[in-house]
């Protein structure tokens, strides 16, 4: 007599094949893989995410990517008009895979303190819990410039900017019951004048430079990541960082007409969107990072960061530090 299989029984066993075949797509993961297939067989149904700059490059992609696996995505931009029509474009581009409500457009400017709170107060307010927050976007200047609170540009937006979002979304994470936070790094941290003290992190007494300033604030995105972990990851909230790899993007579209010509030199061997999406989607979806948090990856795998990332004592001096900038209290 043949053997039945009770409807629980074939739901288990279909669930472990999912789990099964994730598994095995992560396992192949490498610096070719695109967001798509680091996400193969992820069904983000019924979650919410947030992407902040996801109106173009790897933030969009980023948005993409969540939204086809069953997300709604809220894109938080600077430009309002860009993110409408980026949505418009990938909705058109997806031939029916994707529906317009999936990917809600709204205003956030990193580099003012005021629009995080806006922001952030608006989305607490309508009770949603938050399941990822992509914390994406960023500048990369070659002279010194000020947000409109008067903190250095990189030191304002890339760090501080998304330090108080997430804290002022912690209960939107906390009511998700287990939520990730995904912070996009950069090794460029290689380069950071950041020392122990952490001294002038505003960059108002040390000799300009560019690209440390650039460095500094992705240094501090990991620091933060541990230090966030460290608090809220018995909470139920996970937090990764990581390196998207060197991807052809805007972001240095400000930079000199060296720095562009180098660039469209090395293009050939820049990672498109699609790859360098690929680890941020992969940490917002991997099994493996739901409840383990304080990594730094690349190319979908865990990679060294610089010695002071792991410096605890440091990752809660500039939390004070942080916190006493943006009026956030300890």
């Amino acid at each position: 007599m043949a053997r039945t299989i009770s409807m629980s029984s074939r739901t288990r066993l279909l669930g472990w094949g999912s789990v099964l075949m994730v598994g095995n797509v992560m396992a192949k993961l490498n610096r070719k893989s695109t967001a798509e297939e680091a996400s193969a067989g992820v069904d983000l149904s019924g979650k919410t995410a947030i992407v902040t700059g996801a109106n173009a490059g790897i933030g969009l992609e980023t948005s993409r990517v969540l939204a086809l696996r069953g997300a709604h995505v809220v894109m938080a931009c600077r430009d309002l008009e860009k993110a409408r029509k980026a949505r418009k474009t990938v909705v058109r581009e997806s031939e029916g895979a994707l529906a317009a409500e999936q990917l809600e457009p709204r205003e956030l400017d990193l580099a003012s303190l005021a629009s995080v709170r806006q922001f952030a107060t608006e989305f607490a307010r309508e009770g949603r819990p938050l399941h990822l927050l992509v914390n994406n976007a960023g500048v990369m200047l070659p002279s010194r410039q000020e947000t409109s609170d008067g903190f250095e540009t990189h030191f304002g937006t890339n760090h501080l900017g998304h330090f108080l979002l997430t804290n002022l979304l912690l209960d939107p994470l906390r009511a998700a019951s287990q939520a990730r936070v995904v912070n996009v790094a950069s090794e460029a941290m290689q380069m950071s004048g950041l020392t122990r003290d952490l001294d002038d992190l505003n960059w108002e007494r040390k000799k300009w430079s560019g690209w440390k300033a650039y460095g500094s604030s992705k240094l501090m995105n990991l620091m933060f990541t541990r230090a966030l972990q460290r608090r809220h990851g018995s909470e139920g909230i996970t937090s990764n960082a990581l390196h998207p790899g060197i991807v052809r993007t805007e972001l240095a579209r400000s930079q000199s007409a060296p720095f562009i010509l180098l660039g469209l030199f090395m293009w050939p061997w820049m990672k498109k969107v699609a790859g360098g999406a690929a680890t941020s989607v992969y940490a917002a979806t991997a099994p493996q990072y739901e409840k383990a948090g304080g990594a730094y990856l690349a190319d979908c795998k865990p990679t060294r960061a610089p010695k002071l990332a792991a410096d605890e004592d440091v990752q809660e001096r500039l939390w004070a530090l942080s916190a006493e900038a943006t009026g956030l209290g300890s």
